[in-house]
């Protein structure tokens, strides 16, 4: 047995060797434009950021005439000023507000659903995953049209009720209402992996605490707890990194507050009203808040990495343990009917009213659907938003795959640096991510900026979605099947048609889907990058409000839901056989 282990890591470098030996010449023209892919995809923006933020004077792009080395970026912004004063003190509460309300929210959703006997919990299920779907920006105009402290429709309602004067008695533009609008909006994203992380886990120890006589809270906050401790904080974690970038609720509900994060801060940077815009001070802004998302996405890595000390898991079967409610039932109840009513159904609700009614209480009509459709932008707007979506999808992908592959096949130079550069994409924001396409694209005059095409570029920096999901599947591959095929003369290329692809075809489904409805409901790039030339759907929104088009805005909102309201079929049927499958 000695033998066989130490021989096995000689077999598996000679396997690897002889690989790369089978790929040929297109093949490794394949391989190796995965790999440059991602290295232009990921890092070669991040680079130009990096550059600018050490290159002044600030309107100048780094290397345009004039431009030279200085710190003159970094003290601008950091010595005595609002960001140290201000916008850091509010991100921060921002952050802190937002995850708290998500987590408690999600923690208990989830484990209502998944770990007791709660009615209907299929179909509630699915009904706390809708949001997911839905854009940021559809979610927060729904809101402030719900909210809004003058003519909110639960304000209104509630004067009416109690007797109150204008405005009030809630006002959705202050730091409490934008951070229960966000920890409200993120809740799905974590519920999903929380729910993940209950549904796996063997209740045999839970049983055994009872048994030995203690009390349910006992047994929750002792057992069940430090047994889910890693598939808590992972989420946390992402939870974290979700709010730090959000970029749509405080440009939304926080700038009518003059409430300034990081995200904006950054935005209004490369905006000025007055002035040509600061490239170098937004650069060094950027610095520590994509600092900030690397030292959190390394948080994640290690707690991910140290899961495996806590595995309940085992070849054993099982079934897990579903606690009656008794008398907690209808107040359950009542908990997942608030979220849903706040999160899901008053938000379409009053869209879809507004849509038709314009915000007053005539009779509907499909007057704001007239001027939306004759409006010159809305067309293109949405052939953008399909556009963009899915050849982000389709080339991440591919590329993620062709990523997968070579990290887990091949052992050459750079392996696992590359493995770092796709994994390190989910912890960029948004926001830089736009930013330092921006200047990487401004800088090397290619003629893609102001396009769709470098919406796509853009949009495709998020490997590690699809990197991820094709390495799980492909480790469930074994290695002999590509061997068996190139002993039989096939070469890589046919290997890989007939043999890995369609072996990987659900994760590679699965990442598409995925990275579409992302794409679908992206709106901080498209922000930073837009033109008349390459506006989307959320965009088209943003502005129709921002002229006080109350209802055309609605109506986009309202087809948005359209438009997505397939995929949760999709999405429903994919994630339920997962769950009866574990």
């Amino acid at each position: 047995m000695a033998v066989q282990a130490d021989q096995a890591p000689v077999v598996d470098v000679a396997r690897r060797k002889r690989r790369r030996g089978q790929l040929g010449l297109a093949g490794s023209i394949v391989v190796a434009g995965a790999a440059a892919a991602a290295i232009y995809l990921v890092m070669a923006p991040l680079l130009a950021l990096l550059a600018t933020a050490f290159r002044g004077p600030s309107d100048l792009l780094p290397f345009e005439p004039g431009a030279h080395w200085t710190f003159g970026n970094l003290i601008d912004v950091y010595v005595n000023t609002s960001l140290v004063s201000s916008v850091l003190p509010n991100t921060a509460i921002f952050v802190a507000g937002s995850v708290t309300v998500t987590f408690l929210t999600a923690f208990t959703l989830a484990w209502l659903v998944e770990r007791t006997d709660l009615p209907w919990r299929t179909t509630l299920f699915t009904a706390i995953l809708f949001p997911l779907l839905v854009p940021g920006v559809v979610m927060a105009f729904a809101w402030t049209l719900l909210f809004a402290p003058n003519a909110g429709w639960i304000n209104v309602a509630l004067r009416g009720v109690l007797g109150l004067g204008s405005p009030g008695p809630i006002n959705i533009f202050s730091m409490p209402g934008l951070i229960l609008c966000q920890g409200i909006a993120s809740v799905p994203f974590v519920f999903l992996l929380l729910g993940a992380a209950m549904r796996t886990m063997n209740p045999a120890l839970e049983e055994a605490s009872s048994a030995s006589g203690a009390r349910p809270l006992t047994t929750f906050l002792r057992v069940t707890l430090p047994v889910l401790r890693p598939g808590v904080l992972a989420p946390l974690i992402l939870a974290t990194l979700v709010a730090l970038e959000q970029f749509e609720m405080p440009l939304i509900i926080g700038f009518p507050a003059r409430i300034n994060v990081f995200s904006t801060r950054i935005y209004f940077e490369l905006n000025p009203e007055d002035e040509l815009p600061a490239y170098g001070k937004a650069a060094a802004v950027a610095l520590l808040f994509l600092v900030a998302a690397v030292v959190l996405l390394a948080i994640y890595n290690n707690l991910i990495k140290r899961a495996d000390r806590f595995v309940t898991v085992t070849g054993k079967g099982y079934r897990p343990t579903r606690y009656p409610l008794g008398r907690w039932r209808v107040p359950a109840l009542l908990f997942v009917g608030f979220y849903l009513a706040v999160g899901a159904i008053l938000p379409a609700v009053v869209l879809v009213w507004t849509s038709f009614s314009g915000g007053s209480n005539e009779s509907l009509n499909l007057d704001a659907y007239r001027a939306l459709f004759a409006d010159r932008r809305f067309w293109p707007a949405v052939g953008n938003t399909f556009l963009v979506a899915g050849l982000s999808a389709g080339l991440i992908t591919l590329v993620g795959a062709l990523l997968a592959w070579q990290i887990l096949r091949l052992r050459f130079p750079g392996r696992a640096l590359l493995d770092v550069v796709s994994f390190m994409s989910i912890g960029i924001p948004s926001v830089i991510a736009g930013f330092a396409v921006m200047v990487l694209h401004l800088t090397i005059p290619i003629g893609l900026y102001g396009t769709v095409w470098i919406l796509i570029l853009a949009y495709s920096y998020r490997l590690a979605v699809s990197t991820r999901l094709s390495r799980a599947s492909l480790m469930q591959i074994h290695a002999e099947l590509e061997e068996a095929s190139a002993a039989s003369g096939g070469r890589w290329l046919d290997t890989v048609r007939r043999v890995v692809l369609p072996l990987l075809a659900p994760s590679l489904m699965a990442s598409f889907v995925l990275l579409f409805i992302v794409g679908f409901r992206e709106f901080t790039i498209p922000m930073v990058l837009q033109s008349e030339d390459n506006w989307v759907l959320s965009v088209i929104m943003w502005k129709l409000q921002a002229d006080r088009q109350t209802a055309q805005a609605a109506a986009v909102g309202t087809l948005i839901l359209l438009f997505v309201t397939p995929v949760i079929f999709v999405l429903r049927r994919q994630l339920l056989s997962r769950q009866g499958d574990s």
